[in-house]
């Protein structure tokens, strides 16, 4: 399915931060209403591409744990959680402090080795994300220890980046 521009433009919305009030627990639960209504895999692709990459752990899980996330938005929130620094030499600080990241990259490993997403209908390609490879310039040896499946594109149509009409309100927003 593609996207279409009332789609796109709804997740453009969401990503502008239309939610107009700075109480923490209610932007969180306003949040929530709005990442509600995305209605397809296409969408959810398309919030997590064109979200802030530093969006935390509980974040990129509400993305991973939606009943729409395919294989292609998985592996993006696995290569947008620094995968090959997890798989390197441990810091000198240890990995205690990286629990909870490291459990999310091993969820997204075991269950796509499982095939256990809902759909595989959107691409994603590690080397080449919105001009950018995640595995270039990595060190063989690290990229090495990546999962192979995790190296690979998944199946599926790529869904393009949000571009300046997606951002025109004047029709409404759906």
């Amino acid at each position: 399915m593609t996207l279409t521009a009332e789609l796109r433009r709804r997740v453009a919305w969401i990503l502008k931060g239309h939610l107009e009030d700075d109480n923490p627990d209610t932007f969180e639960a306003r949040a929530r209403q709005q990442l509600a209504r995305l209605s397809t895999p296409q969408e959810w692709y398309l919030w997590a591409s064109e979200s802030h990459p530093a969006q935390s752990v509980a974040e990129w899980r509400s993305v991973l744990d939606s009943p729409l996330c395919d294989q292609g938005t998985a592996l993006l929130v696995y290569w947008r959680n620094s995968p090959v620094f997890f798989h390197g030499d441990e810091p000198a600080g240890g990995w205690d402090q990286y629990r909870e990241e490291i459990a999310l990259l091993r969820e997204v490993e075991r269950r796509t080795a499982a095939g256990d997403w809902p759909s595989a209908v959107v691409r994603f390609d590690p080397a080449a994300f919105q001009g950018f490879s995640f595995l270039s310039g990595e060190p063989s040896e690290v990229l090495a220890r990546v999962p192979e499946i995790m190296l690979r594109p998944s199946p599926g149509v790529p869904v393009p980046p949000l571009a300046a009409t997606d951002f025109d309100w004047s029709n409404g927003v759906v």
